[in-house]
C-alpha cells in the first residue's frame, strides 16, 4: 500500500528542527560565555587573595572605610574612658590624664578593631565571590554540554525499560 506524505508536515518538521538547533546553539554559546566569565572571576579572586597574602597592608583601605562608616575604634576607646573614670575618684585632670595614657597605649600597640573586622569581611567577600564563580563555571559547563538528542534517547530508554510503548 502506497503511503502519501504531505509536504507541509515535512517543512514544519524541518522548521522545528532548525529552530531547535538554533536554540541549542544559543544556549551553548551562553554556556561557554558564562563558564569563561566564571573562570575569569575565579582567577581574579585567587589573584586578590595572593595579593593580600603578599601585601597585607592593602587591607588598610577597607579598615579605614569600616572605621569611617562605623566609628568602631572610637566607640571602643570611648567605652574605655568611663571605665577609667569610674575607677579613679580623683579630679577631672586625673581622668583626662588616664584617658590620654590609654589612647597613647592603644596608639603605641596599634590595636584597631576595625583592622581585624576588615580582615574578616575581606575573607568572607573573597569566599562569596569565589563560590559565585564556581557556580557560574558549573552552570556554564552544564549549558555548554547540553545535548537534546541524548536527552531524547534517555527518555526513550526509560520508556522502554518501564514497559511503555512509543508510537
Amino acid at each position: 500500500m502506497a503511503r502519501y506524505q504531505f509536504d507541509d508536515v515535512d517543512q514544519e518538521n524541518r522548521w522545528l528542527d532548525n529552530t531547535t538547533q538554533i536554540t541549542q546553539l544559543i544556549v551553548r554559546i551562553v554556556g561557554f560565555i558564562l563558564m569563561f566569565v566564571g573562570l575569569w572571576i575565579g582567577l581574579k579572586v585567587i589573584n586578590e587573595a595572593w595579593s593580600l597574602y603578599q601585601q597585607p597592608q592593602n587591607i588598610e583601605r577597607l579598615a579605614r572605610a569600616i572605621e569611617k562608616g562605623s566609628n568602631l575604634d572610637k566607640a571602643l576607646s570611648a567605652a574605655e574612658k568611663p571605665r577609667a573614670a569610674d575607677s579613679s575618684s580623683d579630679s577631672e585632670e586625673a581622668r583626662l590624664a588616664s584617658s590620654a595614657r590609654l589612647r597613647e597605649v592603644n596608639d603605641a600597640l596599634g590595636f584597631r578593631l576595625s583592622y581585624f573586622v576588615a580582615w574578616v569581611i575581606g575573607i568572607l567577600l573573597l569566599m562569596l565571590v569565589g563560590r559565585l564563580a564556581i557556580a557560574a563555571i558549573k552552570t556554564g559547563g552544564e549549558l555548554a554540554l547540553y545535548d537534546l538528542q541524548i536527552k531524547r534517547f534517555a527518555k526513550h530508554l526509560v520508556q522502554q525499560s518501564s514497559g511503555g510503548t512509543d508510537p
